[in-house]
């Protein structure tokens, strides 16, 4: 696509996305994570310089979309299990107003549907790895395992313990999608891990 259109496409697509979250009190979430996956997507495109820039950053930017409609926390955590399906749907109807071929329109629809890399759909494309990643990797990067009472304000400290440490592992492993993800947040991962262990020791 044309180099005018696509800045087009990433302003609005982060007003969007960034109005959504402000009217729908979800501007934290846009904080702690949105924006930390658009600035590992960008670490990871001077990686992997062969993969579609433009592709990869309009996905970034509409991969959660999806969420930032729901109304509250109980929404959210029911939108979250076909937010990838509906973010799909989503980044289809908005893109259609550009002036863009449909082949990419369906490359940035499948990076949305694949960026969980959950079967049946994983991630297949380079472009789709590194949304992966990127969304991973963003994890690692804020205090976004230290949110966790923000969706689940009844539980107990134990079962967050219990659940954060059962997603560190799950994020470690989605990392193996790209060789070179793990390295950039390994410290972070051992910092993450060890603070969460240390709760589950028993006491002297």
């Amino acid at each position: 696509m044309k180099e005018k259109i696509f800045q087009q496409i990433i302003k609005d697509s982060k007003n969007k996305v960034k109005g959504l979250a402000r009217q729908n009190g979800w501007l934290w979430f846009y904080n702690i994570h949105q924006k930390e996956v658009i600035k590992f997507a960008h670490k990871l495109l001077e990686k992997y310089k062969e993969a579609n820039k433009q592709i990869v950053l309009i996905a970034c930017w509409l991969h959660d979309i999806a969420h930032y409609y729901a109304k509250d926390d109980k929404e959210i955590l029911r939108l979250k299990k076909k937010h990838h399906l509906n973010g799909a749907r989503i980044a289809g109807e908005l893109l259609k107003n550009y002036d863009i071929d449909q082949k990419e329109i369906e490359q940035i629809k499948s990076c949305v549907l694949r960026h969980r890399n959950h079967e049946p759909y994983q991630a297949e494309t380079l472009e789709e790895k590194i949304v992966v990643a990127a969304d991973t990797l963003s994890h690692f990067g804020s205090i976004f395992y230290f949110t966790y009472f923000k969706f689940h304000p009844t539980h107990s400290l134990e079962r967050m313990v219990k659940d954060d440490l059962a997603k560190t592992a799950r994020d470690w492993r989605d990392l193996q999608v790209l060789p070179e993800a793990r390295e950039m947040v390994e410290t972070e991962y051992k910092t993450i891990r060890k603070l969460l262990e240390n709760y589950n020791r028993k006491e002297v």
